[in-house]
């Protein structure tokens, strides 16, 4: 089929944000469908989408032509000055067009100057700048908001002739085009009689355009709210600015739509053929443009880079050596059990002698790979990138202390490893340099590293030094609009409340690349409100035209580009907010077009690490190389089997913990198992592989040459790389065509697999005698995992550092909770959470002083006479630590680190504070004010003084009044007077204020909470404690592990309610909060359930609900079933009581006080006696029924006070009901599972 004879040369796609609502596959699947030649990108005043644009366009056979609608200033684009408040008198509109290389160079400074320069409202070019960058493009004279039009709108003919006049001048006439648009507005009459009167005087041809800002013209609803998502304005609003669009006006015409728009002016839309022939801009992908690293004199790059890896081998392996040409001269080695595959064979001696066998061999292993990764990185010439990384790596880790890992591929390396870019001896670990850079698919490296977060942004400014600032910049990311994301905008425009479009949103399920088409299969309630809701139906059939554009664009979290020139040579920028440089295109993008992109990625972990090794140094005296921690450390083990993995890198979540318990962990290469394993898809290969390894499976290989390289996991394939090494052992492939067959088996291409599989087969039965129908059961095999593999060298770098933090987790615990808790000062609940966990290690949190304190939290030793506020009452109890935790001032809501640093800095010149007023008159009080006092008091830091919080608060402002005309008298220099005054003030002190009563202790409690997070001086539920351990059967932070619809039972205190009315029913509902020791949660009571227990949402009641875990979201929820005051659960749900004694308590007088006391209580609970024998087994005797009791709290407490802790024992029903169904199910749901009953 020929050619359409007409080009749109105006079309805003979806990355002229918010406003565009053309997203690029269906635009190319239109345009491709209307047979257009070429189509135009012309986005307002960026070029984000020019790459994927100029991609898209060229994958559907279609030219792409790359401009830009670019705004452009009156006058000077410095000049940032408004006459009215709207700032639209400050631009003007223009499409240019680049011809060729020359003009899209052109074009990507103009449009980078507009962001970086003339920036203001809109990013403004000039003219002067686009005179200077004028060669290779091609200028349309606009839509009605440009200059041309705008003078002829205001009847201003000399001013728009002037203009004519100065764009062929400065563009030349053939390369400046009259533009006409016809979306039916007499403005645009107006403008169009006026240029085609001029074409002729002028000698400027026309061309026809339609500003095309969606596809189809159905979708002109969706375009308005799409324009009031972006100008947050709905659509009930006359003055929207989406009103101002003529309605199924601006959408991809066809070209016979086109020409009946301009049939009196055909030439116009001829014209647009022309103008697509000039455009010929050809964009060279995967042209290398690496900066070139400079080595110092008299080395060339390669030998430089060999002589950083002869030095880094006696760093990791104590080998001396020195790099000659080519070759590695090794001389000597200091410590042979350094080297990966070194064994001693059974003698007891460990040679360090080059020449002993086992030794040499071991060395040449190490050698011989390093020189075939070598010859690979030289020949494919990334031999600068490799020094550049390791360059900043080392500035990192040298002169900052940065702590970082290589993710990824990039762990497989030795060279790598050998420049402590990566933390992981591939050799050891049985990694594939191939994983990473393959010679036989040449593809950039790609090091993905993670930093310690708080010094990211240094070493990122290390590298604009080193490189120029001008070379270097961040890269753009662009949000788009999620399935929940548009349900919720397009809601909020129709002008819905909240919690109507919150109810649509949480039905949609919560999965990765969930779309709203799946949501509709796969929610029988969202399906059913779309069929069923007039409203919903409008709402979502526009969702569906908005669905995944582009929304917003923001800086990528970790990349960075590096280039050899500078950077707007070779792409567009702009500057953030916050002044950064990023650029426009994406990662991709980036790349694509050969830049060197890399990841700087900041990893808290990282900063938890180097902080707790700092910790340990000051207050042990041990320097801790954490990279040269032992792995084989008894107590890290423990730890990890016991499950005590809070904290611990990737191991964490309940379900990790539960692996870890099951699995019973001994190596570093187990975590890296359960690393790449815990994931969706091979995580339904965990009972089996937990069997394997605690021999309860036989394990079979499908072939014996699978044996050694899948021995380590038991006979699963679980890594990529393994996959990599099966094809290479059983069908002769080099490794390098072994990861080609792994992405084809991983992208699933039917054509690439056929040709694959052939190729297996025939090796399989060339290398091995393997025949066709076994080659291809392992090929199906190995296919399947493939499938769901996981990167080994990516999972290897994660596990060492869940090792480490294990390691510091078991062996020095207080720096580690210590350096957890300060990474977690602004998140208040994970460090109740923290704080709670420590205490089950012995290890206690003191509150905050002013005279203990330090900016973050800290270990410290307990004084002399200092009591623990921990109890040992359990039998698995952890010995109480002589360290504890000092709270840190920066910690304290309202405190900031300015503030802190004021205290700390007096503190440390005049020794320890006195008192209130001591303290104000010795800190600066601009940074240490009122607020900041109050906090310090109300959270407990100034209870040393020895004064009533209540005392301290009541004379703030008298103490900083004083404080301040003490500090004035001493800034004046009112030296002898001063002096004189010190003294006197010395000798007569203020006198002692009359105490006032302390705050109740609700009041204490409510400040600490809401200061610190936690509770100092007590817990509203200690009294309760005993009830909570005992008929509560789970814990608040155990709620987010267990699967959706658990049952649980749960006591806690209200700490919150929010009554609302649901906008579905109209009837009213509760968010009410429940607060254990360990944390919060969320209970809904909706329906007939907030009728039946809304007399106990009160503030501060300690209750039990029953109800169903509710996991779908981002924070667990209970659905209850029932409520209850928690005094009435021993009553509810206790089986039996025991009273629990000792032989030497059995007398009369004993049992005749027991025998009071359960007659005392009646009730239909049985009661038993135990006696205790001192041998230690039990006697149970069942007293008659007329001694049956009422369980309850004050029965407890008086047992164990009058007979010792411990006596009163109840043996409670910890059965749970089942789910309630839900409406959406029925018996007949076909589920196949049998349904819930």
């Amino acid at each position: 089929m020929s050619h359409s004879d007409f080009v749109h040369l105006h079309l805003h796609t979806e990355f002229s944000l918010l406003d565009g609502a053309c997203r690029l596959d269906r635009l190319m699947e239109k345009a491709h469908e209307l047979n257009f030649p070429a189509i135009a990108i012309t986005d307002h005043g960026a070029l984000y989408g020019a790459i994927e644009f100029y991609q898209a366009a060229r994958d559907k056979g279609i030219k792409p032509i790359i401009g830009c609608e670019v705004y452009v200033a009156p006058g000077s684009r410095l000049e940032k000055k408004s006459s009215g408040g709207s700032g639209k008198d400050l631009y003007n509109h223009l499409v240019l067009l680049a011809k060729d290389e020359t003009g899209y160079k052109n074009l990507t400074k103009l449009v980078t100057a507009g962001h970086l320069e003339g920036y203001y409202y809109k990013p403004r070019i000039d003219k002067e700048l686009l005179a200077a960058h004028n060669g290779g493009l091609i200028a349309l004279s606009g839509c009605l908001a440009s200059e041309i039009p705008q003078a002829i709108l205001h009847d201003d003919l000399a001013k728009a002739r002037d203009t004519v006049d100065w764009f062929k001048q400065t563009l030349g006439a053939e390369n400046f085009y009259f533009e006409l648009q016809n979306h039916g507005s007499p403005e645009d009459a107006k403008v169009n009689r006026q240029l085609i009167q001029w074409s002729k005087e002028f000698g400027v041809k026309l061309v026809g355009t339609n500003d095309v800002h969606y596809i189809e013209k159905s979708h002109s609803h969706a375009h308005d709210v799409l324009v009031c998502i972006g100008t947050q304005t709905t659509l009930q609003d006359p003055k929207r600015l989406g009103a101002s669009y003529a309605r199924e006006q601006y959408y991809l015409r066809s070209a016979e739509e086109m020409k009946a728009l301009f049939s009196e002016v055909p030439d116009a839309v001829t014209n647009t053929l022309e103008v697509a022939e000039k455009c010929n801009v050809e964009i060279k992908f995967g042209e290398l443009h690496y900066p070139s690293f400079e080595p110092p004199e008299h080395f060339t790059r390669e030998g430089y880079l060999r002589k950083m890896l002869a030095d880094a081998l006696y760093t990791r392996y104590t080998m001396h050596a020195r790099a000659e040409g080519d070759d590695f001269v090794v001389e000597r080695i200091e410590d042979a059990s350094r080297l990966p595959k070194f064994t001693v064979s059974g003698r007891k001696d460990v040679s360090n002698d080059i020449n002993d066998p086992e030794v040499a061999a071991a060395v040449t292993e190490v050698i011989d790979r390093l020189q075939a990764e070598l010859k690979v990185i030289e020949t494919t010439g990334f031999v600068s990138y490799f020094i550049i990384v390791a360059d900043f790596v080392s500035y990192g880790r040298r002169k900052m202390g940065v702590s970082c890992v290589a993710r990824g591929s990039a762990a497989g390396s030795l060279v790598t490893y050998l420049l402590e870019i990566a933390n992981v001896d591939p050799i050891r670990y049985g990694l594939l340099f191939e994983r990473f850079l393959n010679p036989e698919r040449v593809n950039p490296p790609d090091i993905d590293i993670d930093f310690a977060d708080d010094r990211r942004a240094d070493v990122i400014e290390y590298v604009r030094q080193k490189y120029g600032r001008e070379c270097v910049a961040q890269i753009i990311t662009f949000g788009t609009m999620g399935a929940k994301s548009v349900v919720r905008d397009v809601g909020r425009v129709m002008g819905l409340s909240y919690g109507e479009v919150d109810r649509l949103a949480k039905m949609i399920p919560n999965e990765l690349k969930m779309n709203l088409k799946k949501a509709l299969e796969q929610s029988p309630e969202f399906k059913q409100a779309y069929e069923t809701e007039e409203t919903t139906r409008e709402l979502l059939d526009t969702a569906f035209v908005l669905e995944d554009l582009t929304r917003n664009s923001s800086v990528h979290a970790a990349g960075v580009v590096i280039g050899p020139e500078p950077l707007v040579n070779l792409l567009p920028l702009k500057q953030d907010e916050d002044g950064t440089i990023v650029t426009q295109y994406a990662m991709n993008p980036v790349g694509d077009l050969g830049l060197l992109k890399m990841d700087f990625l900041g990893l808290k972990t990282l900063t938890v690490i180097r902080n707790a090794c700092e910790m340990v140094k000051q207050n042990k005296g041990i320097d801790l190389d954490i990279d040269d921690v032992p792995l084989d450390d008894t107590r890290t083990y423990d730890l990890l089997n016991k499950g005590n993995t809070t904290c611990v890198f990737q191991l964490e979540s309940g379900g990790m913990r539960d692996l870890c318990r099951k699995f019973q962990i001994s190596s570093v290469e187990h975590i890296t198992a359960l690393v790449a394993l815990y994931r969706p898809g091979p995580m339904d290969l965990i009972p089996d592989f937990i069997k394997r390894r605690h021999g309860e499976v036989k394990i079979e290989y499908p072939h014996p040459l699978l044996e050694p390289l899948s021995k380590e996991t038991y006979g699963v394939l679980i890594y990529q790389e393994q996959v990599m090494q099966a094809t290479q052992v059983l069908a002769g492939y080099t490794l390098g065509a072994a990861d080609l067959l792994r992405r084809a088996m991983g992208k699933k291409k039917l054509e690439e697999m056929a040709k694959q599989r052939k190729t297996f087969v025939e090796g399989a039965a060339r290398v091995n005698n393997i025949p066709a129908p076994k080659a291809n059961e392992i090929f199906d095999l190995l296919e399947k995992f493939a499938g769901y593999g996981f990167n080994k060298s990516h999972a290897a770098a994660y596990a060492i550092v869940s090792y480490q933090t294990a390691y510091l987790k078991a062996n020095y615990p207080v720096e580690f909770y210590a350096a957890n808790m300060t990474n977690e000062m602004s998140n208040t609940e994970k460090l109740g959470v923290l704080i709670e966990e420590g205490k089950q290690f012995g290890i206690e949190t003191l509150g905050p002083d002013v005279n203990e304190s330090f900016v973050q939290f800290a270990p410290a030793l307990r004084k002399a006479g200092q009591a623990s506020g921990l109890t040992n009452d359990r039998q698995d109890a952890v010995p109480i630590s002589n360290e504890v935790i000092r709270f840190g001032l920066a910690a304290i809501k309202g405190v900031g680190e300015i503030a802190v640093q004021s205290i700390l800095d007096a503190r440390k010149e005049g020794g320890r504070f006195t008192s209130l007023e001591n303290l104000c008159e010795r800190v600066d009080g601009r940074t240490v004010n009122r607020k900041v006092l109050e906090a310090l008091i109300k959270s407990g830091a100034c209870d040393g003084f020895g004064e009533t919080r209540a005392s301290l608060f009541a004379k703030i402002d008298r103490v900083l009044t004083r404080a301040a005309g003490i500090i004035s008298d001493r800034q004046r220099g009112q030296n002898t007077l001063f002096g004189m005054f010190e003294e006197q003030a010395a000798q007569n002190p203020p006198e002692p204020e009359k105490q006032l009563p302390e705050w109740p202790q609700h009041e204490l409690l409510a400040h600490e909470k809401e200061l610190l997070g936690f509770y100092v001086s007590g817990h509203p539920l200690t009294p309760f404690a005993s009830l909570i351990e005992r008929y509560g059967v789970h814990k608040t932070s155990e709620l987010s592990a267990l699967p959706g619809r658990t049952m649980t039972r749960i006591a806690g205190l209200v700490s919150a309610v929010q009554q609302g009315i649901s906008k579905k029913s109209g009837k009213p509902y509760a968010m009410v909060t429940l607060e254990d020791l360990q944390g919060t949660i969320q209970v809904l009571c909706m329906n007939e359930n907030f009728d039946k227990f809304r007399h106990l949402f009160e503030a501060n009641k300690a209750v039990l609900v029953i109800g169903e875990v509710n996991n779908s979201e981002d924070k667990a929820k209970i659905f209850p079933q029932e409520i209850m005051p928690l005094e009435d659960a021993p009553k509810r749900f206790t089986k039996q009581v025991h009273f629990r004694l000792n032989t030497t308590q059995v007398d009369p007088e004993t049992f005749q006080l027991l025998r009071g006391y359960a007659e005392s209580s009646p009730g239909k609970i049985p009661l038993f006696l135990c006696i205790k024998r001192p041998g230690g087994e039990m006697v149970f005797i069942e007293t008659h029924e007329k001694y049956s009791v009422t369980p309850s709290h004050q029965l407890q407490q008086t047992i164990d006070e009058v007979f010792g802790e411990q006596t009163y024992y109840a043996k409670v029903d910890t059965t749970l009901p089942e789910p309630q169904r839900r409406r959406w199910e029925t018996k007949s749901s076909g589920n196949g599972n049998g349904g819930d009953e």
